[in-house]
């Protein structure tokens, strides 16, 4: 990388060393010249006693190097006016782009602000009347809070969700909020689809337990799936909303991260995922006797028996008693809500009655292509469908890392500006992949299940299943297929799901995918026809 750097930095400063040896060259020119004009003014003066067709050609001599020396001083003079004026241009022109990405910057963050809130009100509209809530107190006398103000929340953390553009709680957070504000602490299990400020509610949790002390003292534990979504939830999530908590600190429990031998945890909160989690732990280097708030997101990964239960469990026994425990996750599968109550002592829950069906959103438009009659397979089908679409962002899913690896190189010799994402990249690596993907320095996202869960992007408009969704025992995975598409059509936006299909084993998955969600036999994944014009033609985005 340091390599890189200084070769691109010498380029320029070769360039400007080559420009001021002519100017120097040219200056040097036409001191010569001007040398030469006043030795012939002196030879004109002292010829007084010359004949007169010498002093008439020595004057012509001295009248043509002075014209010769005017023109070069005057070449000069307008070469660097020149260069002057086209260094002024080129600042007025990159000052003038800078001007126009900024305000392009703005309106698209204020657009996508306009359209969460429309797409939140929507989604309050109609999933208000679907959440189901269960107490585990039935005497409770706890109800929904439809703002704010209603929580008697300290002015610190009022100002910051204002400042984020949250006005009113969204239906999660109508039912949640109270609950997990309540005093004494209520344990909570809650369901909501991505996007709907299930975050904001439990980091609101966090800091709303938090007292800032000095040494820091742990009182509130994070824990994700994965790396992408801890520094999302920290960067998106906690920082802005403790902008005014002067003191509070932060640390990141991620591969990577260090800390000395002995030494102890300085932060009032950690975001971490389950191994590091794990690993301090036992190193004693979180010391968890002061801990008020459980955080587990993504929950049903969290306590799947084909996830991280084992870790989640350990991390759970550490806890003291009496500290509250918040589940959250946008899916939850019957056995996993059965082990969940186990898990957490007395939860209320707050679910989708529905089921995840109800979790689909309309706005995605969801095609399968069989390529297997086509020359060169998925990758090559692939490869002709980008050479063919302008597409603002993308995200292509692929089931292990070496077929990402495959992608990533294919779509890159192709001249695509495509990063790679999967638990084989370096973690520096996949910190600067995603903050790339975020700013739209890359916009085709080539990543395994990693970004499955959880993580926001703006802006992502077509999500590829180049490899259907499996389990690890290669039988359907509902959930992550609900997840993956669930990147795409964010905040009202138009978005489509392709599923690239390439032996029939993949066609059966794939229809077990639409069996599993699809109500009264309704077509909810559309064959698409294996040309690419064809395909392009059918994709919204």
């Amino acid at each position: 990388m340091s390599t890189d750097d200084s070769t691109s930095n010498d380029i320029p400063k070769a360039t400007g060393d080559k420009r001021s040896e002519d100017m120097n060259a040219a200056r040097s020119e036409a001191h010569k010249v001007l040398a030469k004009v006043a030795l012939s003014e002196e030879k004109r003066g002292s010829s007084a006693d010359l004949p007169q067709k010498e002093k008439d050609e020595a004057q012509k001599e001295a009248e043509e190097t002075s014209a010769v020396a005017s023109a070069d001083t005057s070449k000069l003079s307008a070469e660097d006016q020149e260069e002057a004026d086209d260094k002024a241009a080129a600042d007025a022109k990159a000052k003038k782009e800078k001007e126009l990405a900024d305000k392009k910057k703005e309106s698209s963050e204020e657009l996508t602000k306009r359209l969460q809130k429309l797409a939140l009100d929507r989604q309050k509209e109609s999933t208000s009347e679907r959440l189901k809530v269960v107490q585990s107190d039935h005497n409770s006398h706890l109800s929904s809070a439809k703002t704010f103000q209603e929580l008697k929340l300290p002015d610190h953390l009022l100002k910051a969700i204002f400042e984020m553009g949250f006005d009113r709680p969204s239906a999660i957070q109508e039912e949640a909020l109270p609950r997990i504000l309540a005093n004494p602490p209520r344990n909570v299990i809650g369901q909501a689809q991505s996007g709907s400020g299930k975050t904001a509610a439990f980091v609101l949790g966090m800091l709303y337990r938090i007292q800032i002390d000095n040494p820091a003292t742990c009182q509130a534990l994070c824990v994700t799936p994965t790396r992408e979504l801890a520094v999302q939830i920290f960067q998106k999530a906690l920082t802005p909303m403790a902008a005014h908590m002067p003191g509070l600190k932060v640390r990141l429990a991620l591969a990577g991260e260090q800390i000395e031998r002995g030494a102890k945890l300085d932060a009032h909160i950690v975001i971490g995922t389950p191994g590091k989690v794990v690993d301090w732990l036992k190193r004693r280097i979180i010391d968890t006797r002061k801990i008020k708030v459980f955080v587990l997101d993504e929950a049903d990964n969290m306590v799947a028996e084909s996830g991280f239960r084992a870790n989640s469990l350990l991390i759970k026994k550490q806890m003291p008693k009496g500290s509250q425990s918040l589940l959250f996750s946008a899916t939850y599968p019957a056995e996993v809500i059965t082990f969940a109550e186990k898990m957490v002592y007395n939860p209320d829950k707050i679910l989708i009655e529905d089921g995840p069906e109800f979790l689909m959103l309309d706005i995605i438009k969801q095609l399968w292509v069989d390529c297997q009659p086509y020359d060169g397979g998925k990758l090559q089908f692939l490869e002709d469908i980008y050479s063919l679409l302008t597409i603002g962002k993308s995200i292509i899913f692929v089931g292990t890392k070496r077929d990402a690896d495959s992608v990533h190189r294919t779509l890159s010799d192709s001249g695509y500006t495509c990063s790679l994402l999967h638990s084989g990249v370096d973690n520096a690596e996949r910190d600067r992949t995603m903050e790339s993907f975020r700013t739209d320095k890359s916009n085709v996202l080539i990543t395994t299940n990693v970004l499955a869960r959880g993580v926001d992007v703006d802006n992502v408009c077509l999500v590829v299943n180049y490899d259907v969704p499996v389990d690890k025992d290669g039988n359907p995975d509902f959930e992550t297929y609900l997840h993956r598409i669930g990147r795409t059509g964010r905040f009202g936006r138009k978005g489509t799901a392709i599923n690239l299909i390439g032996d029939q084993r993949s066609i059966e998955v794939l229809a077990a995918i639409e069996g599993h969600f699809s109500t009264g036999g309704k077509e909810m994944i559309a064959m698409a026809p294996c040309e690419p014009e064809a395909l392009a033609d059918a994709i919204e985005i």
